[in-house]
């Protein structure tokens, strides 16, 4: 039986190649990339004018010896056959190609030689590289990828050799050394791989460098790290999520953190996190082509000065990983047609007048779909298990998926309309754009404005820097600066019902309490404006949560970020104490209250020192502690002096009863406007003050209780506040009034909480034209406002 399916993989190898050959000589006659050919011919001819020795000080040339050494005889070459230098240099370089492939695949066992053969000799990114573009990014890659197969397969003094004509070729491919270096201190020869490729290196740059080739190519790696520095050079990566960020400086600087610190920030946490993963699987050698292939491609998504072509120098690894984790064809397959178009939109670009084949929101697509798929090479071991994980916590929460579907639609919705400022975006979303140009006056109370804003420095940061992370993602319009607040909304929504299922057992409740949190108009409507609400009650809940699950140190963290979004988490302080004593029992003697009181300035400690740590950007852009301590005084002092009026101010009993909105926008159409309002869904708030009052006998229960005094205590302190108050200070107390709600409606029948569910859903309904500005007759809003004419 072997030898008919031997003679069938042979015959379908055979045709594989004669296919492979035939694309790759048609594309040896296309026009390559004249760019990169044209200078590829100067470097040629002009190393035989100026000779090895004196070729680097006489021509310009960013690339390190081995390479202009190889390009050296094709001028040569082509003037003596009569033919132009881009076909031979084609070629020769996609005859080294097979060739590398070729043993490659004999270095493989026989059973992986077939697949891999194919997935290289087909690949649309080599061909399209080498024989269309007319690059050399294909000979280092495959070199490396030799250097792996060969180190696994005979031993490590070929892997060396190889791995050292690599990076001599392209420095890059230093970013799998460590890799193979694992897997030689594996074998036991812990020195023998980095020596003699270490060797071979330095050997590439004699011939132009002498007896000086180590400053020589030093120099030589300097001036290749150092050209081109932009955020991206026409790469689909990390930095083109935002359409049009090519060619923008990456000494561009956010937080005063430039962009290629942060790009360099990235990448080396996510290299931690690919060997951490790595060593818990023992270091297998399995796996070491996809920790390579991942390095290599987190290094193409988030440092700076990213060619087109440099996603090519992961793929050939990646596809080598396709044979011990065939699910990996899936992210290989993505990758190689986000590389091809990136390649191809790249030639265009060169080739017509630096205009790109697609729209800037085609290549945001790509970009995203780049970056996405990276991200799951990294963070997905097993994609099996993960899957079967998925399938599992689907099956037994498909309600609550359903609840954060709908949540996620209702605040994602046509929310970048309006696509100007609304309300006190004014101040934050304004100050958080300020933030990202690092205009350091936004930080400073004593700044005048320019006409119509303001800075917002009256609150802490953190919310703010939320926002400059969705205009970074996204652009510097109305969907950047609100996207953080839709998310954090959602995100919340999901801590709420984690929260209510800890601490009360009830499923049931859960769901409930997630389901009303999600149509409740308050909610809803800080969800979709850039304001620091939703922020602070999104990490005040998850930290409630943690609290509950007793992992305080995280807790105190949450805390610390609730607090650097708004001051009003302070009030969070006590059902966290609550939580905690009611976890010890509630005993007391000295020595107890000294455990306390040593438990509750640890974690005081670190949630300080978190909001401290959120003002870093202060500090670093130049002001000194003494000005922060004096900021904070002005932010006192702002809140306990403020005596404004406002036509749409209320007190804290109007929100009870939920009477006195706030406007946040309005357009005037023909015939119709377009209203926005913070309202909160009366059927909710109205039923959560009866639910309220009729379960007080259920004070006694703590699972009860708590969320009682969560609602007690993010509302009366308000009644004694002396600033002017609006109706969104109301948002945490309605989100746990809705839970409050949600613990009676499991008491009653199931016909009657179904009863309450469609009318708080009409409920939301009727109020959602003033909630999304959708543009209504003028005669809808003149009934509308009949009925409860404070809403107007």
């Amino acid at each position: 039986m072997s030898k008919p399916s031997w003679l069938s993989n042979k015959f379908i190898l055979i045709v594989i190649w004669i296919i492979a050959i035939a694309i790759r000589i048609y594309g040896a006659n296309t026009p390559a990339q004249y760019y990169d050919m044209g200078t590829f011919e100067a470097w040629s001819r002009s190393f035989w004018v100026h000779g090895p020795s004196s070729f680097f000080n006489s021509v310009w040339s960013d690339y390190l010896p081995l390479p202009i050494l190889s390009f050296a005889p094709i001028s040569l070459l082509s003037d003596f056959l009569h033919i132009p230098f881009s076909l031979v240099f084609k070629l020769l370089h996609l005859f080294v190609e097979l060739i590398l492939i070729y043993f490659v695949g004999r270095s493989l066992p026989r059973q992986h030689k077939l697949l891999i053969s194919f997935l290289l000799l087909l690949s649309p990114a080599l061909i399209g590289d080498t024989s269309f573009w007319g690059q050399v990014d294909t000979i280092p890659a495959l070199l490396g990828l030799l250097s792996l197969t060969t180190l696994v397969s005979s031993g490590s003094i070929w892997s060396a050799i190889f791995l050292g004509l690599a990076v001599a070729y392209k420095p890059i491919m230093i970013l799998i050394a460590p890799v193979l270096w694992i897997l030689v201190i594996q074998k036991g020869h812990k020195f023998r791989l980095p020596l003699i490729s270490a060797g071979v290196f330095l050997a590439s740059g004699i011939p132009t460098g002498g007896w000086n080739f180590f400053s020589h190519l030093l120099s030589r790696a300097v001036e290749q790290s150092g050209t081109y520095p932009y955020l991206t050079i026409n790469a689909f990566n990390l930095w083109s999520l935002v359409p049009n960020m090519s060619w923008i400086a990456d000494s561009t600087t956010v937080f005063n953190l430039s962009g290629r610190n942060l790009g360099y920030l990235l990448f080396i946490a996510t290299i931690m996190i690919i060997l951490l993963r790595w060593r818990k699987r023992k270091f297998s050698a399995d796996q070491a082509p996809r920790v390579a292939a991942s390095i290599l491609i987190m290094f193409f998504v988030f440092t700076t000065r990213m060619h087109e072509r440099h996603l090519l120098f992961g793929l050939p690894f990646l596809a080598l990983a396709t044979l011990y984790e065939s699910w990996l064809i899936v992210p290989l397959i993505l990758l190689t047609l986000t590389f091809s178009f990136n390649l191809w939109g790249a030639y265009f670009w060169v080739s017509h007048n630096q205009t790109w084949p697609y729209d800037s929101s085609v290549i945001s697509l790509i970009s995203w779909v780049t970056f996405l798929t990276s991200l799951v090479l990294v963070f997905i071991g097993d994609f099996q298990v993960f899957w079967q994980k998925m399938k599992n916590i689907i099956r037994k929460n498909i309600i609550l998926i359903g609840i954060l579907f709908l949540a996620t639609f209702l605040r994602f919705t046509n929310l970048a309309y309006p696509p100007t400022y609304i309300f006190d975006e004014v101040y934050h979303a304004f100050t958080a754009r300020e933030y990202l140009h690092n205009h350091i006056e936004a930080w400073e109370w004593w700044t005048t404005p320019p006409k119509d804003v303001a800075y917002e420095w009256t609150h802490p940061p953190v919310a703010k820097y939320g926002m400059v992370v969705g205009m970074l993602l996204f652009g510097e319009n109305s969907f950047g600066w609100r996207v953080g607040s839709a998310t954090f909304g959602v995100i919340s929504i999901f801590g709420l019902y984690l929260l209510v299922i800890s601490l009360t057992k009830s499923k049931t409740i859960a769901l409930l309490s997630a389901f009303l949190v999600s149509i409740e108009g308050l909610h809803l409507s800080q969800s979709r404006i850039a304001m620091n609400d939703i922020y602070m009650l999104c990490f005040f809940i998850w930290s409630l949560y943690l609290a509950v699950k007793s992992r305080w140190k995280y807790a105190a963290i949450l805390y610390g970020l609730a607090l650097a979004s708004k001051w009003s988490a302070l009030y969070g302080i006590v059902p966290l104490a609550i939580i905690y004593l009611q976890s010890q029992q509630f005993k007391f003697n000295s020595l107890i209250l000294f455990r306390y009181s040593l438990f509750f300035v640890r974690y005081s400690l670190i949630a300080l020192s978190v909001y401290v740590l959120t003002f870093a950007p202060f500090i670093l852009a130049g002001h000194t502690w003494a000005q922060w301590w004096e900021l904070h005084r002005q932010m006192w002092y702002y809140h306990t002096h403020l005596v404004a009026t406002h036509g749409y101010q209320s007190t804290p009993l109007q929100w009870l009863f939920d009477v006195r909105p706030v406007w946040y926008f309005v357009k005037y159409l023909e015939g119709h406007i377009s209203n926005i309002y913070v309202l909160g869904n009366p059927a909710i708030l109205w039923l959560g003050l009866v639910a309220l009052v009729v379960q007080t006998k259920k004070l006694l229960n703590i699972q009860y209780s708590l969320f009682v005094i969560l609602f007690l205590i993010f509302t009366v302190p308000w009644f004694f506040s002396p600033r002017i108050m609006f109706f969104y200070h109301y948002l945490p107390s309605s989100v746990f009034l809705s839970v409050v709600l949600a613990s009676c409606l499991n008491s009653i029948s199931k016909k009657s909480i179904f009863f309450i569910l469609v009318l708080c859903s009409l409920s939301f309904i009727i109020i959602a034209p003033m909630l999304y500005g959708l543009p209504m007759s003028t005669h809808y809003w003149e009934v509308f406002f009949k009925f409860i004419p404070s809403w107007k």
